[in-house]
């Protein structure tokens, strides 16, 4: 049977999702592209990895699906997320290969970074079919740049017990990928963040407390806005407290099936720069293996 876009991307069994906001004293104009072309490629470099991507995300839209009773769409300026990486890996295999790439001190300089930029941040495991693509007809299987119809991370936090939530949001999201103008749904239900996995793996822990954190995390792209409308309704207030719309303006993906992509080697500037001359020349695997060796073996533009 042939490969589809979902089917690819559901061979990965765990992924950690890591959201979170800048400290307030720097641009985010400057940090969006160091983190997308200093950070990420360097990521993008560790063993294990079978998909990585990234999502700025820009101030929740409140009015995406319109209003609902017992619902809260809108969050606190000073709340709100303002990034998203999900990395993803085939198997505790590739987790573990990832948990041993670079050697310690080459992952302190890029660890940096986190104490550099971030005031809050929050890592959310997503195991087994709890991550799952229902549908993408996007076309696009690892893209990279600004989106090319609206997108949208949308944030869901719980109302009640964490069993009948996943259980709704399955449904919510089965119900999501089966409305026309809907062209890809991704859901993310997340375990309970374990902080001291977090610190033991190496990482400066940042959490936002509990009741900043989220449930589930959908990623939805729509052939047009209006299409959300009604892709909430009453009943789902039973189950859901919060939904969080976050405008979605670009996605770079760094490794897609286990390889670096051209992103994730050169950084996403050089690929626009590569991209705006039609320099085909400049992803040729054999300056690519000169340039970065075996690392770009089988690399994906």
């Amino acid at each position: 049977m042939q490969d589809t876009l979902p089917s690819i991307e559901n061979r990965a069994q765990i992924c950690r999702v890591t959201c979170g906001w800048k400290l307030p004293h720097l641009d985010l104009a400057r940090v969006r592209p160091y983190w997308r072309d200093a950070h990420s490629p360097a990521i993008a470099r560790r063993a294990g990895i079978y998909e990585y991507r990234h999502y700025p995300l820009d101030p929740v839209d409140a009015g995406l699906f319109g209003t609902v009773p017992g619902i809260a769409f809108d969050c606190p300026s000073d709340a709100q997320l303002m990034w998203l990486s999900d990395v993803r890996y085939a198997d505790e295999a590739g987790l573990a290969a990832f948990g041993q790439s670079p050697g310690p001190a080459e992952l302190r300089s890029i660890l940096a970074d986190i104490d550099m930029i971030v005031d809050r941040s929050t890592t959310y495991r997503v195991l087994g079919r709890n991550g799952h693509t229902l549908i993408d007809n996007t076309g696009i299987a690892a893209p990279a740049g600004p989106v090319r119809a609206p997108t949208f991370g949308v944030f869901f936090r719980k109302t009640g017990d964490l069993a009948s939530f996943q259980s709704a949001m399955r449904e919510l999201a089965a119900a999501w990928a089966a409305t026309q103008g809907v062209q890809r749904v991704r859901l993310s239900l997340f375990e309970v963040p374990d902080m001291e996995a977090e610190r033991k793996a190496g990482y400066p822990v940042k959490t936002h407390p509990a009741e900043q954190q989220y449930q589930a995390w959908i990623d939805l792209v729509l052939s047009d806005v209006s299409a959300a409308r009604g892709l909430i309704a009453a009943h789902h207030a039973e189950q859901i407290a919060t939904v969080h719309a976050y405008p979605v303006p670009a996605v770079y993906s760094f490794n897609y099936r286990g390889r670096p992509t051209l992103a994730g080697l050169r950084g996403y500037a050089a690929v626009a720069a590569i991209t705006s001359l039609n320099a085909v020349h400049q992803t040729d695997p054999g300056l690519l293996h000169w340039m970065y060796g075996d690392v770009s073996d089988g690399v994906s533009a």
